[in-house]
């Protein structure tokens, strides 16, 4: 049996190659892909799935998608996601394991970078794969998640779309290329931020802190205008729901207020529910404070 160098745990590896002739290997240890199993004894995150899978799929295959973007190092992550491989047409296309294999001419060596000795779609290609996908907000939220963790050039990727003309879900890309904003820490900032400029509002700037008189932080918006005084928060469920985060909160909001600034929350669930009237809220205070414009877009269908 090979015992294979394991960076995701910086020790030696808990990742077992084997064959169907030891016994011993398939008796003590868990099996993860047929030939791979791992030390049962050790807890196995993400990283352990997708090496496993590209060692059973062998020489050739890449680490593409949500996949890719994990092993670049990004936070936004589904519940489960299936892995995926690219390979060339000489390979074999299939799913397996919660493991899907993609055959593909499409794919240059240039796409490819190794990380920790694997195969993987670099910044470019993964954000090209990630930015067609549907929803588009979501395809949004992993750009920006892309471009936080990664040194992607927005320049090269909107090159690189320029040259797949004719690939499904390319005129998204371009869309989303222009508004791609690594300073987004969340995939709800970045479907408020799409909803926003979709509905003809100015671009929002993104993290604005606002100190006291004295230089301490005492806030810090998401999304905003520091012209006209107005943060914008996207509350989710996991910080926001709470009496004490609401406590804090409130607090916070009436530190900024006696700074002249006005602070706007919208929720996932109001904006799937009322999307115009998130924007319509804020063209409004934009317009109290002084906005003018004549360009916004015409509410969506």
């Amino acid at each position: 049996m090979e015992r294979t160098q394991h960076p995701f745990w910086g020790t030696e590896s808990a990742l077992i190659r084997t064959d169907s002739a030891a016994k011993a290997v398939r008796r003590e240890f868990r099996r993860l892909q047929r030939g791979v199993y791992v030390d049962p004894t050790v807890a196995v995150g993400a990283k352990d799935l997708i090496r496993a899978a590209a060692l059973r799929a062998g020489p050739g295959a890449v680490v593409a998608g949500i996949s890719a973007a994990i092993l670049h190092g990004v936070t936004y992550v589904d519940h489960d996601p299936d892995i995926e491989l690219i390979r060339d047409l000489n390979g074999q296309g299939r799913r397996f394991d919660s493991v899907r294999v993609t055959r593909t001419d499409q794919l240059d060596s240039a796409d490819v970078m190794m990380i920790d000795g694997l195969a993987v779609t670099n910044p470019v290609r993964t954000a090209y794969d990630l930015g067609r996908r549907t929803p588009d907000w979501r395809a949004l939220g992993r750009l920006d998640d892309l471009a936080r963790q990664t040194d992607l050039d927005l320049r090269q990727l909107w090159t690189y779309a320029r040259d797949h003309p004719r690939t499904k879900g390319i005129r998204q890309l371009r869309e989303l290329s222009a508004l791609i904003d690594p300073k987004a820490e969340s995939p709800g900032e970045s479907w408020l931020r799409l909803l926003m400029i979709r509905h003809g509002l100015p671009r929002p700037e993104s993290q604005i802190v606002i100190t006291d008189h004295r230089g301490h932080e005492i806030a810090r918006f998401d999304l905003g205008y520091r012209r006209y005084k107005i943060g914008i928060d996207y509350d989710g469920v996991d910080f926001h729901t709470s009496p004490a985060d609401r406590a804090r909160d409130s607090r916070r909001d009436m530190k900024t207020r006696d700074l002249g600034w006005e602070p706007l929350r919208v929720t996932g669930e109001r904006m799937s529910a009322d999307p115009h009237g998130v924007t319509d809220r804020i063209a409004e205070e934009l317009a109290i404070r002084g906005y003018e414009s004549s360009t916004r877009a015409a509410r969506p269908a």
